[in-house]
């Protein structure tokens, strides 16, 4: 049940509760009142008060037996008090209700029954033979403390329990409550500190099933999401740090061999023209080979801070795939590679900055020069429209990739399998990371699937036609 609804729920049987406590207090006071003292603001007028007037009626004085008469007297609640020349011959009030006797010393009562009433008290009275005798209610006098130990003094303490029992219910349930809360909210500010100290692997355990749920839940998702974050940085920095080694490794190489050549020059080991011409040859190829991996090393670098500005222009795609082609086919040849461009009639229109994109064109040959294991080798570019967007597939006729490692292709570092990295060492897990860092930087997307050999295919939004 949700927070919300549990406090609702207690808020409305505490104010329930209390109603029933007062309209306890309440009936108690209107049916356990009038049946000891009578009707509020009226005067007490017992109702035995007649037969106790029949009871003196038909006692014989003459015999003054006054336990006898006491005894049924008592039946009704009635007390008996009888004087004699207005002193007290025999009585059974208490001390305490001397004023009674006072206030009944003056009536003079005859031989016929006398009924009466007070503020607090009734009586029954008779006179004969000298003696005048009162039967007067028991349980009234008239000292106002008997009002409050037999009505204020019960319905005080009533009050007071109720009140008591009400504010301990109250602290039952706003106890439960808080616990219900503070234990998911613990349990996150645990999960919090953990996370703070680097602890990652164990989730918070909640099993309600309110709004806290989906908190602990969400929290839980947010840790495993921090620990493959930690987990991929890790491979990352680890890739990173062997990627700049790898190519500080592969620096060295043509750097001495550069070195080694220009020595030769220098101590005249190279006698004749035609080997200073080689030697510069060599030297200047070994240079070439180190700019190349500079270059890799500075564009990695830009991706790395986000710092690769695109100059945008105008162009047709399948021109400019023809025109790329056509550039680097001398050197296909020498590799045993053919390239072919297939594009529809009509125009490709695109924005796209040429530089960067001849960088995905070139990558996406080394790249399958390197990995697709066949000759002769044979590269496909297709080039197409679909609704808004232009599509350019990059295909070979190679081995292709296993679909497991589909979805990951074009992931920073990323080599594939240990064949694959051990046969081309200088392979640095980043060109076809380039890849989708450019096409995605132009507001397209990319995409790798097998088809009869690997094929790359890029989408790019389509820009105007420029008007003949």
């Amino acid at each position: 049940m949700k927070i919300i609804n549990r406090i609702m729920i207690s808020s409305a049987f505490l104010v329930l509760l209390s109603l029933v406590s007062l309209l306890a207090v309440i009936g108690a006071i209107i049916f356990w009142f009038p049946a000891t003292h009578g009707e509020l603001g009226k005067e007490v007028l017992d109702k035995d008060v007649f037969h106790v007037g029949k009871v003196l009626e038909d006692f014989d004085i003459s015999v003054r037996d006054w336990d006898t008469l006491n005894a049924r007297l008592s039946e009704y609640g009635y007390k008996l008090l009888v004087l004699a020349d207005n002193h007290v011959a025999f009585s059974t009030l208490h001390d305490s209700q001397t004023g009674m006797i006072e206030a009944l010393r003056p009536l003079k009562p005859g031989q016929n029954v006398l009924v009466g009433q007070t503020q607090d008290w009734a009586f029954a009275a008779i006179s004969d033979n000298g003696y005048s005798i009162f039967a007067v209610n028991g349980t009234a006098n008239n000292d106002n403390s008997n009002f409050f130990e037999s009505v204020l003094q019960p319905f005080l303490a009533f009050c007071l329990t109720a009140i008591g029992v009400i504010l301990l219910l109250s602290q039952l349930f706003t106890r439960k409550m808080a616990w219900r809360i503070f234990r998911p909210l613990n349990a996150l500010s645990d999960g919090a500190n953990r996370i703070q100290r680097g602890d990652l692997s164990k989730p918070i355990v909640y099993t309600g099933s309110d709004e806290f749920a989906s908190v602990c839940t969400a929290f839980n998702h947010m840790q495993e999401h921090l620990a493959k974050e930690r987990m991929k940085n890790a491979a990352f920095e680890k890739a990173r740090t062997d990627l700049i080694a790898g190519i500080s490794h592969d620096l060295r190489t043509p750097l001495t061999s550069v070195k080694g050549y220009i020595k030769g020059l220098r101590d005249g080991v190279a006698n004749t023209p035609e080997k200073r011409e080689q030697y510069l040859s060599i030297a200047y190829q070994k240079a070439c080979d180190m700019d190349v991996l500079l270059q890799k090393l500075f564009f990695f670098l830009r991706i790395e801070t986000g710092n690769l500005p695109l100059s945008l222009g105008s162009n047709d795609l399948a021109d400019f795939a023809r025109r790329f082609a056509e550039d680097i086919r001398d050197e296909l040849a020498q590799k045993n590679v053919t390239m072919i461009v297939d594009a529809t009639s009509i125009p490709h229109p695109v924005n796209i900055d040429a530089e960067q994109m001849r960088r995905v064109l070139l990558n996406l040959t080394e790249n399958a020069v390197k990995y697709a294991g066949v000759e002769p080798l044979t590269l496909t570019i297709t080039i197409w429209r679909e609704r808004e967007m232009e599509h350019l597939c990059f295909a070979d006729n190679g081995q292709g990739v296993p679909n497991d490692q589909l979805p990951h292709m074009f992931e920073r570092f990323w080599r594939g399998d240990e064949a694959r990295t051990a046969k081309e060492s200088d392979g640095s897990g980043l060109g076809l990371s380039i890849v989708k860092y450019i096409a995605e930087a132009h507001g397209g997307s990319v995409e790798a699937k097998n088809d009869h050999g690997l094929a790359i295919e890029i989408a790019l939004p389509c820009g105007r036609e420029e008007s003949q």
